[in-house]
């Protein structure tokens, strides 16, 4: 529990430089400090009560992680295009239907991780990670500051960075608070270097009160705009691949032995976020996203804890009834807030890039992966281009780039047989006939290294005891499905001995028997599901790899 405040405190601290989004939004309807204050808290609420749903272990709804709650980045061009038009209220309208839409697609759609592979989801992570950087540069070099300012900004926004890189790199205990000693570091150094944050913050401060229950906001379902609706989907498609990507991310990080996505979990999570967003629709807050951020810095600093989310709920929810407190959070320097994103940016790129490559990749997935980070990439670089091209919420550049790799991987996906038939033959070059037969199968069908490494193994084990026989050929069915890849090798012959229950060394010096029964078990012991069967004078041996 020592640790466990701390670190829901430096996640918190991450949260809060995305505190300011609800603000913006508010600022569109020309609603004052107040108005905006009420709708963080609103919004503040919501983001701790997803959290709770997130990590609930059973039901229906919740993965089990401790996964942190953000405002929603991609739901605010969808928010800036609706309040104009409806209202606040219409928006968050929009928003709960949004959420019972999606929520309806997860249930519906069997297979999502079909339609969202790991390369969509590590392309979509990337992606998140780059558009953190234009922020950051923005606060370590505010516009609207003085000259002198600015330059004392930026020297503020690296020595902050490179006091949570040194403290993080530190041994101990100490290194998994990096982001909170070097913020606090960064805010005693920019209040005595450059004074308090806006001008009016006293203005502020006691404007707002100590102690005020979040008063929910009913939304206005007859003033919807039914022509607004595509906007919000597309910005729930994007938030559900953000959020697969941040799940897959996690289980990898939480199980040593990962090999592929854990499909229940991530269903749940995806229920979980929805019906958070549908809540804080109803409710009239903003919609709340996992923070592909604060995972990354879970991931960084190993707080995997489901406690450690607990209590950051715990934090949230008090801030929510607390409008001061949640004011000062508005107030945090640029500078720090610069550092902090910058740090996670490189912990969410280089995760990005590890879900990319998990997987073999041939020219189509190459493509998928291409298309999509040029797209996003390029809408990031030259935003007026696309804005003039595109409806505002697509011109996003996490949202474009997501969409485009969606979109080639949906059209190209049929291109590719799930099913491969060759014959293995007896002599000098098998192991590489048979290294590079499973590197192209493994590169169409954008299997997992790890996996066709086993298939190539036991197709290596099998073929030397079928020459110990003399037989010269087999027939293999190789059948990918979901990251399982399925073998069937034929042979005329007799069965082959089942793999040894008890392996032991000396077996190599012992009868043929007892050598092919060992061999056997070095084919399939990365595999499950061995079978044989013998009809007609042939046989055929049945294994499956994940």
């Amino acid at each position: 529990m020592r640790e466990a405040v701390p670190l829901s405190l430096q996640q918190l601290g991450i949260q809060s430089i995305y505190f300011l989004l609800p603000g913006l939004i508010v600022s569109a309807t020309g609603a004052g400090p107040q108005e905006a204050t009420a709708f963080l808290c609103l919004s503040l609420a919501a983001l701790g009560i997803a959290a709770l749903i997130q990590s609930a272990t059973r039901g229906l709804f919740g993965s089990g992680y401790a996964i942190c709650f953000i405002p929603a980045p991609v739901f605010v061009a969808p928010f800036l295009l609706a309040v104009p038009l409806v209202g606040l209220q219409g928006a968050t309208g929009l928003l709960a239907l949004t959420g019972m839409l999606a929520m309806a697609v997860v249930l519906l759609v069997p297979r999502l991780a079909g339609l969202l592979p790991t390369e969509v989801a590590g392309v979509v992570v990337f992606l998140i990670g780059a558009s953190l950087l234009p922020r950051a540069l923005g606060a370590a070099h505010p516009t609207e500051w003085p000259a002198g300012a600015q330059a004392i900004g930026t020297e503020l926004a690296l020595g902050t960075l490179a006091a949570m890189i040194l403290v993080s790199l530190m041994r101990g205990g100490v290194s998994r608070f990096g982001v909170l000693v070097g913020g606090a570091l960064g805010m005693v150094a920019s209040l005595l270097l450059l004074g308090s944050a806006p001008a009016d913050w006293r203005g502020m401060l006691e404007a707002a009160p100590w102690f005020a229950f979040p008063v929910p906001r009913l939304p206005d379902f007859g003033a919807i705009d039914f022509a607004l609706l595509p906007a919000f989907l597309l910005a729930a498609l994007a938030t559900t691949a953000s959020m697969m990507g941040d799940l897959v991310a996690f289980q990898r990080a939480a199980d040593g032995a990962w090999t592929r996505p854990d499909e229940p979990p991530i269903r749940r999570g995806l229920l979980g976020e929805f019906l958070a967003m549908t809540l804080a629709g109803l409710a009239g807050g903003m919609a709340p996203a996992a923070s592909s951020a604060c995972v990354g810095l879970a991931i960084a600093t190993r707080t995997l804890a489901r406690r450690v989310a607990v209590i950051g709920c715990a934090v949230l929810l008090l801030l929510s009834c607390s409008p001061k407190l949640v004011t000062l959070f508005i107030l945090v320097p640029a500078p720090v807030q610069a550092a902090m994103l910058a740090y996670v940016c490189c912990f969410m790129m280089a995760a990005g890039c590890r879900l990319i490559t998990a997987r073999m990749l041939d020219a189509r997935r190459t493509f998928v992966v291409g298309l999509g980070l040029a797209a996003g990439l390029g809408a990031a670089i030259a935003p007026g281009l696309f804005d003039s091209m595109l409806p505002r919420a697509l011109a996003n550049s996490v949202t474009l780039g997501t969409a485009v790799a969606l979109v080639v991987n949906l059209l190209t996906r049929p291109l590719v047989a799930q099913q491969a038939n060759f014959i293995l033959a007896a002599g000098p070059g098998l192991n590489q006939m048979v290294e590079d037969q499973i590197q192209a199968l493994g590169g169409a069908w954008g299997a997992r290294w790890e996996t066709m490494e086993k298939v190539s193994h036991a197709l290596m084990e099998m073929a030397e005891v079928l020459a110990g026989r003399d037989i010269d050929a087999m027939r293999v069915q190789a059948r990918f499905d979901d990251d399982r890849v399925t073998l069937a090798v034929q042979y005329d012959g007799a069965p082959v001995p089942p793999p040894s229950a008890r392996p032991d060394a000396t077996d190599l010096d012992g009868p043929l028997a007892a050598q092919e029964a060992f061999a056997m078990w070095l084919a399939t012991r990365r595999g499950s599901g061995f079978a044989q069967r013998h009809a007609n004078g042939r046989t055929e041996l049945r294994i499956a790899f994940d």
